[in-house]
């Protein structure tokens, strides 16, 4: 990675777009003359994705991302990009029939996940998203934050071309439900970010935090990162031999949706303008605790909060 570039440099989001609906609680219902009393459900629509995510936290953050990836035809692409542009955000988009996807999450009386269903299009398709449009991008960024769902070829072609800029090239583990964990591709990478789940999954072995992080490291990455919700999350990085896990930062939490795309954007940015890991990491779980405080899957209070605005 290269040492030093002018201004905040470009941060280059290649992932999903997603179209949210949240089903929660709304109170109860009792029919006429004290029959059943009926759960009543309400239903909201958000932009969703994590592609999507991580570039609007990014750009509120100060960087300046571009997002890669397929989007589709309608109003929920319309939307989606439409907000993505307001805040700045440049776009590189192949359209597709199925392009956006969808996300379905039923919620507690407290908002937190109970269930989830998510349909997302087929990553073959963004293929053709390779070439001199997208070299020219990676050129001239900073870091590259791309979800591991996404086409290996696509992958394989995006990270021989970073690694050719002296572009940092990150991951976040998707779709692993659909694609299995793929740790062949984990020397494809500098930096990986994910949960203990997705640990797990990637090892085939339980473990802490700390513990997973180390050993995923061996793996490739120089950096790896692995979240365990409220507790906090451990850096392993080829700059130390120490573990760090640093904890969650106390707090309400109003929907914990989209804490690990905030965590992941301001981990990046930090890492990529200089910062260590585990300075990158304090900020990262700083924009987690703002975003769960927020019934949004990303926060604008995370641009203003304390430490976290892009210098």
């Amino acid at each position: 990675m290269r040492e030093r570039r002018d201004g905040l440099g470009d941060i280059v989001v290649m992932g999903s777009l997603v179209m949210d609906r949240k089903y929660f609680s709304a109170g109860t219902h009792t029919a006429a003359a004290g029959r059943r009393t009926q759960a009543v459900w309400s239903v909201e629509r958000h932009h969703g994705g994590v592609g999507r995510n991580v570039a609007v936290n990014l750009a509120r953050l100060g960087a300046r991302p571009s997002f890669v990836g397929l989007s589709g035809f309608g109003p929920d692409a319309e939307a989606l990009e439409d907000e993505l542009t307001r805040l700045g955000v440049r776009l590189q988009v192949l359209r597709t029939d199925g392009g956006v996807g969808r996300f379905d999450v039923t919620l507690d009386g407290l908002r937190r996940q109970i269930t989830s269903r998510i349909a997302l299009p087929d990553p073959a398709a963004a293929t053709a998203l390779r070439g001199p449009a997208l070299d020219t991008r990676v050129a001239r960024a900073r870091a590259v934050v791309a979800e591991g769902g996404l086409d290996e070829d696509l992958l394989t072609w995006t990270s021989r071309q970073a690694r050719r800029h002296g572009t940092l090239m990150c991951c976040m583990p998707t779709r692993q439900a659909d694609f299995g964990p793929r740790p062949h591709l984990l020397p494809l990478y500098d930096a990986l970010l994910l949960n203990a789940r997705e640990a797990r999954h990637l090892l085939c072995r339980a473990g802490t935090p700390a513990e997973q992080a180390a050993r995923l490291r061996h793996l490739g990455p120089r950096v790896v990162v692995v979240t365990s919700g409220a507790d906090g999350a451990a850096v392993a990085s080829a700059e130390r031999d120490e573990v760090l896990f640093l904890p969650a930062e106390p707090g309400v939490c109003a929907d914990d949706t989209g804490a690990g795309d905030a965590l992941a954007a301001a981990f990046v940015l930090g890492l990529s303008t200089g910062a260590s890991p585990r300075a990158a990491l304090a900020q990262g779980l700083r924009a987690a605790r703002v975003t769960i405080g927020c019934r949004q899957s990303t926060c604008r209070a995370v641009s203003a909060a304390s430490g976290l605005k892009a210098r």
